[in-house]
Protein backbone atom coordinates (compact mmCIF):
# COMPACT_ATOMS: atom_id res chain seq x y z
CA UNK A 1 0.00 0.00 0.00
CA UNK A 2 1.37 3.11 -1.14
CA UNK A 3 1.01 6.72 0.89
CA UNK A 4 -1.05 8.97 -1.20
CA UNK A 5 0.31 12.33 -1.15
CA UNK A 6 -0.54 16.29 -2.21
CA UNK A 7 2.23 16.16 -5.11
CA UNK A 8 4.83 13.73 -5.84
CA UNK A 9 8.30 13.55 -4.11
CA UNK A 10 11.24 11.60 -3.99
CA UNK A 11 10.15 7.99 -3.63
CA UNK A 12 12.23 7.15 -0.87
CA UNK A 13 10.49 10.53 0.81
CA UNK A 14 7.48 9.13 -0.08
CA UNK A 15 7.89 5.42 1.11
CA UNK A 16 9.73 5.36 3.92
CA UNK A 17 8.80 4.68 7.33
CA UNK A 18 9.52 3.63 10.70
CA UNK A 19 9.10 0.03 11.36
CA UNK A 20 9.24 -2.40 14.37
CA UNK A 21 9.71 -5.36 11.94
CA UNK A 22 12.63 -7.46 10.72
CA UNK A 23 13.29 -9.62 7.93
CA UNK A 24 16.27 -11.97 9.28
CA UNK A 25 18.53 -11.11 6.79
CA UNK A 26 21.93 -9.49 7.30
CA UNK A 27 22.95 -5.43 6.28
CA UNK A 28 25.82 -6.09 3.50
CA UNK A 29 28.82 -4.59 4.30
CA UNK A 30 28.99 -2.66 0.94
CA UNK A 31 25.31 -1.20 2.01
CA UNK A 32 26.09 -0.34 5.58
CA UNK A 33 29.30 1.73 4.28
CA UNK A 34 27.04 3.33 1.68
CA UNK A 35 24.59 4.22 4.07
CA UNK A 36 27.16 5.96 6.22
CA UNK A 37 28.67 7.88 4.06
CA UNK A 38 25.37 9.34 2.62
CA UNK A 39 25.07 10.81 6.37
CA UNK A 40 28.00 12.59 6.29
CA UNK A 41 26.98 14.34 3.05
CA UNK A 42 24.39 16.23 5.11
CA UNK A 43 24.73 19.27 5.29
CA UNK A 44 25.77 21.36 8.48
CA UNK A 45 26.49 24.74 10.53
CA UNK A 46 29.81 25.71 9.36
CA UNK A 47 30.29 22.36 8.25
CA UNK A 48 31.42 21.12 11.19
CA UNK A 49 30.12 17.92 10.81
CA UNK A 50 29.37 17.11 14.14
CA UNK A 51 27.77 13.88 13.93
CA UNK A 52 30.04 10.72 15.17
CA UNK A 53 28.54 6.56 14.83
CA UNK A 54 28.56 4.08 16.66
CA UNK A 55 27.45 0.47 14.29
CA UNK A 56 26.74 -2.41 16.61
CA UNK A 57 27.08 -5.49 14.38
CA UNK A 58 28.55 -8.10 16.47
CA UNK A 59 25.61 -9.60 19.17
CA UNK A 60 28.20 -8.20 22.07
CA UNK A 61 27.90 -4.29 20.55
CA UNK A 62 23.86 -4.96 19.79
CA UNK A 63 23.70 -6.38 23.68
CA UNK A 64 25.73 -3.52 25.19
CA UNK A 65 23.22 -1.20 23.70
CA UNK A 66 19.92 -2.83 24.13
CA UNK A 67 20.74 -2.57 27.82
CA UNK A 68 20.27 0.65 27.98
CA UNK A 69 16.97 0.91 26.16
CA UNK A 70 13.94 0.77 27.91
CA UNK A 71 12.72 -2.95 27.70
CA UNK A 72 9.56 -2.42 25.17
CA UNK A 73 12.01 -1.13 23.08
CA UNK A 74 14.49 -3.71 23.76
CA UNK A 75 12.37 -6.67 22.55
CA UNK A 76 11.98 -5.23 18.64
CA UNK A 77 15.25 -3.59 18.49
CA UNK A 78 16.96 -6.74 19.05
CA UNK A 79 15.27 -8.48 16.02
CA UNK A 80 17.50 -5.50 13.96
CA UNK A 81 20.76 -6.93 12.42
CA UNK A 82 22.30 -3.39 12.96
CA UNK A 83 21.94 -0.16 15.72
CA UNK A 84 23.57 2.94 14.90
CA UNK A 85 24.30 5.55 17.71
CA UNK A 86 23.82 8.63 16.51
CA UNK A 87 25.62 11.20 18.40
CA UNK A 88 26.87 14.51 18.32
CA UNK A 89 30.01 16.65 18.63
CA UNK A 90 29.55 20.09 20.62
CA UNK A 91 33.22 21.01 20.98
CA UNK A 92 35.78 20.90 19.00
CA UNK A 93 34.65 23.73 16.23
CA UNK A 94 36.15 25.94 14.18
CA UNK A 95 36.48 29.08 16.63
CA UNK A 96 36.30 26.88 19.79
CA UNK A 97 33.19 28.05 20.91
CA UNK A 98 29.85 25.65 21.80
CA UNK A 99 27.94 24.30 18.35
CA UNK A 100 24.60 25.17 19.43
CA UNK A 101 23.68 23.27 15.66
CA UNK A 102 24.94 20.21 16.50
CA UNK A 103 21.31 18.04 17.31
CA UNK A 104 19.95 19.73 13.96
CA UNK A 105 22.60 19.02 12.31
CA UNK A 106 22.89 15.60 13.54
CA UNK A 107 19.61 14.81 12.80
CA UNK A 108 20.04 15.50 9.39
CA UNK A 109 22.49 13.18 9.15
CA UNK A 110 20.33 10.59 10.19
CA UNK A 111 17.75 11.99 7.98
CA UNK A 112 20.11 11.27 5.09
CA UNK A 113 20.96 7.77 6.50
CA UNK A 114 17.21 6.87 6.83
CA UNK A 115 16.86 8.08 2.55
CA UNK A 116 19.89 5.88 1.53
CA UNK A 117 19.11 2.70 3.48
CA UNK A 118 15.51 3.54 2.42
CA UNK A 119 17.18 3.14 -1.83
CA UNK A 120 18.43 0.26 -0.90
CA UNK A 121 15.98 -1.51 0.00
CA UNK A 122 16.44 -1.28 3.64
CA UNK A 123 14.04 0.09 6.50
CA UNK A 124 14.92 2.11 9.97
CA UNK A 125 13.46 3.20 13.08
CA UNK A 126 15.52 5.64 15.66
CA UNK A 127 14.34 5.96 18.86
CA UNK A 128 15.54 8.34 22.03
CA UNK A 129 14.26 6.56 24.77
CA UNK A 130 17.48 5.34 26.35
CA UNK A 131 19.66 5.98 29.54
CA UNK A 132 21.95 8.45 28.25
CA UNK A 133 23.98 8.94 31.25
CA UNK A 134 24.61 5.19 31.80
CA UNK A 135 25.36 4.49 27.97
CA UNK A 136 27.93 7.77 28.18
CA UNK A 137 29.63 5.96 31.20
CA UNK A 138 29.76 2.72 28.97
CA UNK A 139 31.57 4.62 26.06
CA UNK A 140 33.41 6.97 28.34
CA UNK A 141 32.53 9.66 26.71
CA UNK A 142 33.73 13.46 26.64
CA UNK A 143 31.48 15.65 28.18
CA UNK A 144 30.90 17.78 24.48
CA UNK A 145 30.09 14.53 22.93
CA UNK A 146 25.64 14.41 22.86
CA UNK A 147 23.71 11.00 22.56
CA UNK A 148 20.89 11.41 20.26
CA UNK A 149 19.36 8.74 19.21
CA UNK A 150 19.97 4.70 18.52
CA UNK A 151 18.88 3.45 15.23
CA UNK A 152 17.46 -0.23 13.99
CA UNK A 153 18.58 -0.92 10.55
CA UNK A 154 17.80 -3.78 8.22
CA UNK A 155 15.43 -5.39 5.86
CA UNK A 156 11.86 -5.22 5.92
CA UNK A 157 9.51 -8.17 7.30
CA UNK A 158 7.39 -9.75 4.96
CA UNK A 159 4.70 -6.67 3.16
CA UNK A 160 1.69 -8.94 5.35
CA UNK A 161 3.52 -7.60 8.79
CA UNK A 162 4.42 -4.13 7.71
CA UNK A 163 1.23 -3.41 5.75
CA UNK A 164 -0.48 -1.43 8.77
CA UNK A 165 2.92 0.56 9.46
CA UNK A 166 2.80 2.00 5.95
CA UNK A 167 -0.18 3.25 6.78
CA UNK A 168 -0.02 5.22 9.25
CA UNK A 169 -1.26 8.65 8.46
CA UNK A 170 1.15 11.82 7.89
CA UNK A 171 0.32 15.36 9.12
CA UNK A 172 -0.26 17.35 5.20
CA UNK A 173 1.79 20.14 5.03
CA UNK A 174 -1.16 22.74 6.07
CA UNK A 175 -1.03 21.41 9.41
CA UNK A 176 2.78 21.54 10.10
CA UNK A 177 3.42 25.60 8.32
CA UNK A 178 3.64 28.14 10.64
CA UNK A 179 1.66 31.58 9.60
CA UNK A 180 2.16 34.84 10.81
CA UNK A 181 -1.47 36.00 13.15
Amino acid sequence: MERVLEQNIMEEIAQRYSTIYFADAPVDERDLQGILLAATQAPSAYNEQPWRFFVAKTPQDKEMLLEYMMPSEREWMATAPVLILVAGNMGDTHNGLFNYWTAFDSGCAWGYLSLEAQSRGYVTHCIGSFDRVDLRNEFQLAENLELYGIVALGRPAAEAVTRKEKQMPRKSVNAVQLRRR
